[in-house]
């Protein structure tokens, strides 16, 4: 975009998203609901955000995320069961079901969902050997401390003055705290930016802090978990300005997409923000198409 543009969109966004009143919104043909995994997504790159909610577009299924949503499947067996027993599955009751149940059905559901093999980096196996490593270390290092009232619980509100309600979903939901999970190659000891974003979005609506815990494994295979009783910095808890900050950015996010669907409309090219993002675009599976990266 133009310098001019940019503070076109920049100055009416600000305008709309700071008003009382329910936001303008031109997107009800494509999104019915924001998740706050959309809404971070659109502040990374809304061309990527286009490709996928309003052309309908489907990514490729990556290595990376498949692992990470076998673990999570795997935890979400376990503390599902813990809600009523107390106790956590025995390591290797947990490790087996996961080698034939969690596993394979996670691979299946996530190539199923896009019509598209996985866009394997290390390959199946490997794979599974880092999300088996993974699930026994956290398993071994903190399920013994959770306390589940509830796992992949839904929430929805309307609280943030938009036309369609915000859903989402809690990994794990505790008396004090919700918990999220998140897997990788890299050791995070705080909160990414985007997870900030989300973890505010948790806390507005459910009024207790949100812990985040990273499982993360090298090339080589060593396996560290960090959770705020290692690094504090992983926590997010609001204070009442930045409620209210949180509420901003989400309304500015809407308001964002709704302009840039009346300046460019479902076809032409949203902008490409992902280019001046630190990894998005290492990880977008529209990358090969995506004209910001033609001539490169």
């Amino acid at each position: 975009m133009s310098v001019d543009l940019e503070s076109y969109v920049r100055d009416a966004v600000r305008e709309e998203a700071s008003s009382s009143s329910v936001l303008h919104w031109n997107l009800g043909d494509y999104l019915n609901h924001w998740s706050p995994s959309s809404l971070t997504q659109f502040r990374r790159c809304p061309y990527q955000w286009q490709q996928v909610k309003i052309k309908g577009r489907k990514e490729r299924p990556a290595e990376a995320p498949v692992t990470g949503t076998s673990v999570h499947v795997a935890l979400s067996r376990n503390f599902e069961q813990k809600i009523e027993s107390h106790e956590d599955m025995p390591m290797v009751e947990l490790l087996e079901w996961f080698d034939d149940v969690g596993w394979p059905t996670t691979v299946q559901v996530e190539q199923a969902k896009t019509g598209q093999e996985i866009k394997w980096k290390l390959g199946p196996e490997a794979s599974h050997r880092r999300g088996r490593a993974m699930l026994a270390s956290y398993h071994e290092q903190v399920s013994p401390r959770i306390e589940p009232l509830a796992t992949e619980s839904r929430f929805e509100t309307t609280e943030f003055g938009l036309s369609v309600p915000v859903i989402g979903y809690f990994d794990i939901s505790q008396a004090d705290v919700t918990v999220d999970v998140k897997t990788g190659r890299r050791k995070y000891t705080k909160a990414r930016e985007d997870w900030r974003m989300q973890g505010g979005i948790y806390n507005f609506v459910e009024e207790k802090p949100v812990e985040f815990h990273s499982v993360s494994i090298t090339d080589g295979g060593k396996v560290e978990v960090v959770t705020p009783l290692e690094s504090e910095e992983l926590i997010v808890s609001l204070s009442v300005l930045e409620r209210q900050q949180i509420s901003q950015r989400v309304r500015a996010i809407s308001a964002e997409a709704c302009l840039y669907m009346e300046l460019y409309g479902p076809e032409i090219d949203w902008p490409m923000h992902g280019v001046d993002h630190s990894w998005a675009c290492s990880y977008c599976g529209f990358r090969p198409t995506c004209p910001a990266w033609s001539s490169r």
